[in-house]
């Protein structure tokens, strides 16, 4: 019996042996040594192409292992190329030029450019003079895109059938917000046109130009079918699923061709875990296993000279970027997660080579919470595994979220308004000259901090109390009409408004120009009338936030900012140099001057009415001012039914319209108003704001937002700069149970000092937030006093 029972034990250590998971300790991230990743050499030997996993695009120790392992290759296995999940286009032109560490950064996806942790790889590149590519599909910079697109076509004699501008405006379009425009060219009349494009591109001489445009223009293909096939979003919380898979299969043919035409190289690829899989049959998960990875492309094109390597990590909890809050994420029992976190070791490596992974198990692997029956042998070639995977070291820091014992004391003394005996008044808006209702204008009593956006036909409801009756008074306004101010207790059941514009007929402005010509000088005299080299300004701000006819914040700050120059597509940075609180009555809520001026405040820049395709698509009239000072401009009204993104700059339906003031002389672009007027219905609410919680139970809203630029020639050199930006937002909810709800944005800014030599580059934050820190400066009251006395353009302070 006894030696039954050792016979037995015998085996059952035997098996228990035979089945425990072979790891490899690794040393930390961090580490600048690689003796602990010399298993490479066997596990690697024959690769021609290891792809890098990462469990999403958020933690920096991750990024800085994936940057070791980088390093190895080059230095002990002859790994020279970088592929980078990144715009195949945008890292081709910055090749074009040599890289540099700005350059690349720009060219590649924020969630790696702005971490501390990556930056370990770029200078890496630049120090070894390595190669680097793009193999994403998609594009950052898509209006340089078409730009060079349609250069190329013509250099290569290929001549469109279908109208220039239209076309472009549907790639535009589809690279910036994967939407398909179909207002002028049909998807699948454009689609046809551009596998036109392809086929004719394959024809030409198979040199190295040719070959990246018919890469890109087989890219914006698949980018534009993955917009019109792929409107009905898949509701799923796993990484990966069949939405993904145009993409993914162009990103493989982008890797694949590039290998093909340079079969010596050796390539690293950096990409997510989800689009390395090489072969994800194993999973049964309903939608995840629609996906098909550009991996499984690339498994089945190289087979064993592919290699990939996944990370995966433990973490029981999970930061929300958007919330800023943590959330539970535990770890399933005998998940393989469970089983890497109980050797209790914070780094290992797990090859997929041994019986022990090469059955079903659990794992996270494709999702933040939830697990899944996968053959892990099957999904990746080797793990990395984190015990505890960090966010990136430039997450914001504490500093920046500190609240000045000045803001909280500031928002104690702020008493409770008193609620007296109130009153409503009601009225319309009227055209004085054709008795048609005025809608959205705006009626405002600001000494009592009242705002109020009258409806689509012209009514409005003011809340009051009695005791303001005899000696406040209201100012009304609304684009195109003169702005009038009435006493409260003269306000009439119809208050009649003046156009302070004239429509003129364009035989009356010249004999030979419409306004369509002149818009399109203007557009096209861009460069040569505004600024195009980057350039420093000083900008005084004054924020007022308005809820529920309490103002909750005002604020006076300066910022030093930096501006790239009116055709670049990057925004302007800021740096926050003194600041004036006259109210707060939330100092939590607001941290940073991001929060205010990061919106699409410069009108040449950003709107579509100024755009060099788009502002035909406008209805257009010149209309004549009665101020003395808009003598010597051509003044054009526009207006659109096209009320979507390509033309309104907004992800909801709006009527978008405004005024572009244009010199005669030069035609530079003098002033520009943008207006939005806006009401949507609890379905549209539904549609558009289901990402918003601030909509949840909102049944109906109102919108009404203007957008004033002034522009000047401030060094008498030819070149029109921004000198004033005023936008005000208001809002107008109604929920569900009835409630009615006020709010304001009002954001006024004057620009001055600009440096035009010794430009300083301000860096831009996105996730590290140090320069745009509001309480990174006090109250200055010695520069405060002093700044009131200088003039500044538009306004003495």
């Amino acid at each position: 019996m006894k030696i039954i029972f050792t016979l037995i034990s015998c085996l059952f250590l035997t098996i228990a042996q035979s089945q425990e998971l072979k790891t490899i300790e690794l040393l930390p991230p961090e580490s600048k040594e690689y003796k602990d990743l010399t298993f490479l050499k066997n596990e690697l030997q024959g690769k021609q192409l290891v792809m890098l996993g990462e469990q999403t695009h958020m933690y920096g120790n991750i990024f800085e292992m994936k940057a070791r392992v980088l390093e190895y290759l080059h230095q002990e296995l002859g790994f020279t190329t970088i592929a980078m999940e990144s715009s195949m286009y945008d890292i081709w032109k910055m090749n074009k030029n040599g890289f540099n560490p700005k350059d690349f950064n720009n060219a590649i996806w924020g969630v790696w450019s702005s971490t501390l942790e990556f930056q370990r790889v770029v200078n890496y590149i630049k120090k070894n003079n390595l190669k680097v590519i793009g193999f994403d599909s998609q594009v950052i910079n898509s209006s340089q895109f078409v730009e060079d697109f349609y250069d190329y076509l013509e250099r290569r004699n290929i001549t469109l059938k279908l109208d220039e501008d239209d076309f472009g405006i549907i790639i535009e379009g589809v690279l910036e917000n994967v939407t398909v425009e179909e207002d002028d060219i049909k998807y699948k009349v454009y689609e046809k046109e551009v596998n036109r494009i392809i086929k004719l591109i394959e024809g030409l001489d198979a040199n190295e130009t040719n070959y990246n445009w018919k890469q890109f223009t087989k890219s914006l293909l698949a980018c534009s079918q993955d917009a019109y096939y792929n409107k009905k979003e898949i509701l799923t919380t796993d990484f990966g699923n069949a939405n993904d898979n145009i993409r993914d299969k162009q990103m493989a043919d982008n890797l694949l061709s590039y290998m093909n035409r340079n079969p010596n190289e050796k390539i690293i690829c950096w990409a997510d875990n989800v689009h390395i899989m090489n072969d994800n049959s194993s999973i049964t998960k309903p939608i995840a296993k629609e996906f098909i990875s550009m991996g499984s492309y690339i498994y089945k094109e190289l087979n064993d000279k592919s290699y990939s390597l996944a990370t995966i990590h433990a973490n029981d909890s999970l930061f929300d970027l958007g919330t800023k809050k943590w959330h539970s994420t535990p770890i399933k029992i005998n998940s393989f997660e469970y089983e890497l976190n109980n050797l209790n070791k914070p780094y290992l490596f797990v090859t997929s080579n041994q019986k022990e992974i090469q059955s079903l198990k659990e794992t996270r692997l494709l999702n933040f919470i939830d697990f899944t029956n996968a053959r892990l042998d099957q999904l990746h070639d080797g793990y990395i595994f984190f015990k505890n995977a960090t966010l990136p070291k430039l997450e914001t820091i504490k500093d920046s979220i500190h609240i000045s014992s000045k803001q909280v004391a500031l928002g104690k003394k702020i008493e409770q308004i008193e609620i007296g005996e109130n009153v409503i008044l009601k009225g319309q808006l009227v055209n004085k000259e054709n008795n048609e209702p005025i809608p959205f204008a705006t009626l405002i009593i600001k000494k009592e901090e009242i705002y109020r956006v009258a409806d689509e036909n012209g009514f409005y409801e003011l809340p009051i109390k009695k005791t303001i009756l005899e000696n406040a008074t209201v100012a009304i306004s609304s684009m195109g009409f003169e702005t009038k101010t009435v006493s409260l207790k003269e306000l009439k059941d119809i208050t009649y408004l003046k156009s302070k514009f004239e429509d003129l007929n364009e035989v009356v402005i010249t004999s030979y120009l419409s306004p369509k010509t002149v818009l399109k000088k203007a557009i096209s005299n861009k460069k040569l009338n505004h600024p195009t080299e980057p350039f420093n300004f000083y900008r005084y701000g004054n924020v007022l936030v308005n809820k529920n006819d309490l103002t909750e914040l005002d604020l006076e700050l300066i910022t030093k900012d930096y501006d790239d120059g009116y055709l670049s597509p990057f925004v302007i940075t800021q740096r926050v140099e003194h600041i004036k609180w006259n109210k707060n009555i939330n100092p939590k809520n607001y941290k940073y001057s991001s929060q205010f001026f990061h919106y699409r405040q410069n009108a040449i820049r950003y709107a579509n009415i100024l755009h060099k395709r788009k502002y035909k698509k406008f209805n257009l009239k010149f209309v004549k001012s009665d101020n003395p000072t808009d003598e010597g401009m051509y003044i054009i009204a526009f207006q659109t039914e096209r009320n979507k993104w390509n033309y309104t700059n907004k992800p909801y339906p709006t009527e978008y319209s405004g005024r572009v003031y244009i010199n005669k002389d030069n035609f530079a672009i003098i002033k520009v108003i943008e207006n939005w007027e806006t009401s949507l219905n609890k379905d549209e609410i539904e549609k558009h704001f289901k990402e918003s919680a601030s909509y949840k139970n909102i049944v109906l809203t109102t919108i009404k937002e203007e957008n004033i630029c002034y522009y000047s020639d401030i060094t008498g050199n030819g070149k029109f700069y921004a000198t004033k930006f005023f936008n005000r937002r208001y809002n107008e909810t109604l929920d569900k149970d009835n409630n009615k709800n006020y709010g304001v944005f009002e954001r006024d800014s004057y620009l001055f000092d600009f440096e035009l030599k010794n430009v300083e580059e301000i860096e831009y934050e996105w996730r590290k937030k140090k320069q745009t820190v509001l309480n990174r400066v006090e109250y200055d009251k010695t520069f405060w006093d002093s700044f009131y006395k200088r003039k500044i353009k538009g306004k003495s302070e």
